[in-house]
């Protein structure tokens, strides 16, 4: 499988195989390996930059496209499905098969002058013209099509390194795209009638599973799956075993190599691995003619903080010496645009099939002109033992300075391969040391000769001695270099309380947030200065940085006018309501400035009212010219609504929220009444316009009907509840008389043209009734109320009669007509047939029955009467003396009247 790839496939489905079957045919991830004496034929895939494949079952890889960076899709690149046709494959197989191990060097020599030294020299001048306007724009990856020689590869192996480890890769292009090989097992078959034989007699011949490539864990990508067809025959398959850096039983780990999949690692990883004592981090630049790592910057910085050298290497897919210049060139861009030290070791990643060419050295070293022409000598090859012109790579910079892959299945420190080369890539299947962020796999490597560390160091940068305690921008980036003329990373503070943050990268951060320990968060506006003070973004979003450049949280900030604004859980300025403490409610305008002596109102028109201390307020509210508003405990304004606060006193707050004042009609005919103090009149009169009183009961409504009161007082309140006054009320059929003052009468009555009527001490108007006034005065109310004047007849032929002055005659003649009558001492006529004379009527009195004289004034005129003697003479009544007198102060003698 690749070692060098943009796939990203999950390494814990890794497989190795070990085959120890003698005889038979085995086909393995679309390579057919024949053993005839015995020997044991393996295949070991190579993996490298972290993607490891398994390759047990049949399957057919199509084209996906990959994200590498966890922000963009600018490292993503997208590529046509590749298709390798089965007579392809067999051809090419049957080709190899064929050919000696060292078959390409005698094809290399024909074609080894393609580049010429003009070109060079072109190439390179056309690098230093542009690598000052050089941008991101690498990080959008071309597409790349290559086609899978991968049973190529295995045949070739296999019958050349009978006994010896054997790789096999599906060479695939940037770490963000996938291809399609596909095999079928009938052209495979073509490649030897004895493979034919045996293939065909192998049960598990057809049988095929689908491999999806999966994303490296915890890393910044997106990946899709690629569907993997690669015709197998499946065979005993022992896992590659998964170890972590530091265990002594595996060899030792000097390398590892990364590329954007490992994005997710972090400064701290890298000292992990300096612990560790891993001495170089091997970091992928570019890829073919337009693909550039977006992070391999940052992973640089960070290794070199971490005290790790730094190489670089370049994925190539170059099959001429015009694409061989145009990938150094884009090698050459991101080494020049990078300050990247001319020390630097550079690896040419040879394991693509579409670099198979009989022109591979010529090819590579054109290569390798385009970097020496910018200053960039030190050179080193990435390949493997199954790569068709390893041989021919190698040669451009000898054995020594090679880096090469192969993997055991179980990597021992007392079994180390390679020991000729520069360098041996093992395993990619090693983990970082225990507590790392990163959990995926990565690839390990050990040293023999000092190769890999023959680079810049530290010093991966050139840093000139200007840029020491200077700021310094490379590209669109600021950094700034300490006194040991290295980035620094983390906080600086400077100036006037002024701070600014560099990250992992050195990069100076600008408009962004960096969250740092106990979860404060700074923010670094467009000049790189954290900033302080209040800041507006997004959609009226407002947040707030002290004085320490620490944003606000769950606090308040007072701005300005004493302007104060909160600050919630998210460090935004809130807007709106905001309840807190013991029921304690304020409010935020949309400018979020909370309001202080100011209404505000909610849905469904609640309003409220924030005080001076921009609480809400609770209870009542004097305000403007005596008016009187009220709040309920939750803050929301009384509307329509009563309010009973202490000592019962009632309030009535109308629909503008006032308490009102004056009368208030409500319900069926009710009234109401508050003062100017807004507090209801219970148990009290009100006067109003025009004298018109009421009466509030103790319920507080106006009264209607009679009311008695004080002592034995009555009164009386109409259908309007204005008491009355001069006036009538019939209750119940009973007749009362209201006076000036609102007060029923009782007694007498005078009133119009000499009438006269008469209320009992119950206030009810006499009717058809008697009334003994003062002095045995008699009245009679007739069935209207008026005291009667003139005769009466009642009861059983009886008569009566009452003067003009209403009051009844006793003892008494009166001449009604031409008839004269006597009214005895009940009142009564004596007779109502004819009238008596003078004597009857004298002895019909009770006086006569005890004296023996009587004498009797009888009225002629105003002053003028007959004054007559009677005495007792047996049973009758004799007149012995008439004399005329007088009436009043003249009258007999010196009497006079009351004597």
């Amino acid at each position: 499988m690749n070692f060098k790839t943009h796939n990203h496939i999950n390494a814990k489905t890794t497989k190795r195989f070990k085959l120890y079957k003698s005889g038979k045919l085995w086909l393995v991830a679309g390579v057919t390996f024949c053993s005839f004496v015995g020997s044991a034929i393996i295949n070991d895939q190579i993996a490298h930059a972290d993607t490891v494949t398994v390759a047990k079952t049949a399957t057919t890889v199509t084209r996906t496209t990959v994200s590498a960076d966890s922000k963009t899709s600018n490292d993503s690149a997208s590529s046509d499905t590749v298709s390798t046709t089965a007579n392809k494959v067999a051809n090419t197989a049957s080709n190899i098969a064929h050919q000696p191990n060292s078959a390409t060097t005698n094809l290399n020599t024909s074609q080894a002058a393609t580049a010429t030294s003009s070109t060079t020299t072109k190439a390179a001048s056309s690098i230093l013209s542009q690598a000052d306007s050089e941008t991101a724009n690498s990080n959008t990856s071309q597409a790349v099509t290559a086609t899978s020689s991968a049973a190529t590869e295995a045949v070739s192996s296999a019958a050349n390194q009978t006994g010896q480890k054997v790789s096999s890769s599906n060479n695939k292009s940037h770490e963000a795209t996938a291809h399609t090989t596909s095999a079928a097992s009938g052209s495979i078959n073509q490649v030897s009638s004895t493979a034919i034989k045996s293939a065909t007699s192998t049960e598990n011949t057809n049988k095929a599973t689908s491999v999806a490539s999966n994303a490296a864990k915890h890393q910044a990508t997106t990946t899709k799956k690629a569907d993997l067809n690669l015709t197998t025959v499946i065979a005993s398959t022992p896992e590659t075993d998964v170890w972590t850096i530091g265990d002594t039983t595996r060899p030792r780990v000097d390398v590892v190599d990364v590329a954007s999949y490992q994005s997710a690692m972090t400064q701290s990883d890298y000292n992990k691995l300096k612990a560790a004592g891993v001495k170089t981090v091997i970091i992928k630049t570019t890829e073919g003619t337009g693909y550039t790592n977006p992070v391999a910057l940052a992973q640089a910085k960070m290794a070199n903080a971490a005290g790790l050298n730094v190489d670089f290497y370049h994925y190539a897919t170059f099959n001429t010496a015009d694409t061989a210049q145009m990938e150094a060139t884009n090698m050459a861009n991101f080494l020049v645009k990078n300050n990247v030290s001319k020390k630097v070791l550079l690896f040419a990643d040879m394991e693509d099939a579409k670099t198979y060419t009989v022109n591979a050295t010529a090819n590579l070293n054109t290569f390798w002109s385009v970097l020496n022409a910018l200053g960039y000598t030190n050179h080193g090859v990435y390949t493997s033992n199954t790569y068709l012109y390893r041989d021919a790579v190698i040669k451009t910079v000898g054995q020594s300075r090679v880096w090469r892959a192969q993997y055991p299945y179980t990597p021992s420190a007392n079994n180390l391969w390679n020991t000729d080369d520069g360098a041996w890539q093992f395993s990619s299947t090693a983990l970082l040391p225990s507590g790392s962020d990163y959990t995926g796999y990565i690839d390990v490597s050990i040293c023999y000769n000092g190769l890999t560390e023959d680079s810049a160091g530290t010093n991966t940068f050139s840093t000139p001695n200007e840029f020491v305690n200077q700021y310094h921008w490379e590209g669109n980036k600021l950094y700034f270099y300490g006194s040991n003329g290295q980035p620094i990373t983390g906080f600086r503070h400077y100036g006037n309380n002024k701070l600014e943050y560099y990250g992992s990268d050195h990069a100076q951060y600008r408009n962004r947030y960096l969250t740092a320990a106990n979860n404060q968060l700074y923010y670094f506006g467009s000049n790189g200065d954290a900033i302080t003070g209040l800041r507006h973004y997004a959609n009226n979003k407002l947040e707030y940085y002290g004085t320490d450049h620490i944003q606000y949280r769950n606090r308040y900030a007072t701005v300005g006018n004493n302007k104060l604004y909160y600050f919630g859980s998210n460090g935004d300025a809130i807007s709106g309501l905001r309840h807190y403490g013991n029921n304690k409610l304020e409010f935020y305008g949309t400018d979020h400035i909370q309001y202080r002596n100011r209404y505000y109102t909610a849905a469904k028109n609640k309003l409220y009212y924030f005080g001076g201390n921009g609480d809400a307020i609770t209870g009542l509210r004097h305000y403007g010219h005596n008016k009187l508003e009220y709040y309920g405990n939750d803050h929301v304004q009384y509307r329509n609504r009563y309010y009973t606060a202490a000592k019962n006193r009632l309030y009535y707050f109308g629909s503008n929220g006032d308490a009102i004042s004056g009368l208030r009609h409500y319900g069926n005919n009710k009234l109401e009444f508050y003062g100017t103090d807004h507090i209801q009149y219970r148990n009290r009169y009100y006067t109003a316009a025009k004298n018109k009183l009421y009466y509030f009961g103790d319920n507080g409504d106006a009264i209607t009907g009679l009311r008695h009161y004080g002592n034995n007082k009555l009164e009386y309140y109409g259908a309007d509840h204005v008491q009355y006054r001069n006036r009538y009320a019939t209750v119940n059929n009973q007749l009362y008389y209201f006076g000036s003052n609102g007060d029923a009468i009782t007694g007498l009555r005078h009133y119009g043209n000499n009438k006269l009527e008469y209320y009992g001490a119950d206030h009810v108007q006499y009717r058809n009734r008697y009334y003994t006034a003062a002095k045995n005065k008699l009245y009679y109310f007739g069935g209207n109320g008026d005291a009667i004047t003139g005769l009466r007849h009642y009861g059983n032929n009886k008569l009566e009669f009452y003067g003009t002055d209403h009051i009844q005659y006793r003892n008494r003649y009166v001449t009604v007509g031409n008839h004269r009558y006597y009214f005895g001492s009940n009142g009564d006529a004596v007779s109502t047939n004819q009238p008596q004379t003078e004597a009857d009527i004298i002895g019909s009195m009770r006086v006569a029955q005890k004296a023996q004289q009587i004498v009797t004034v009888v009225q002629n005129g105003g002053s003028t009467a007959t004054l007559k003697l009677w005495q007792k003479q047996g049973n009758t009544w004799r007149n012995l003396l008439t004399s005329s007198s007088r009436i009043g102060n003249g009258g007999i003698g010196n009497s006079h009247e009351g004597n």
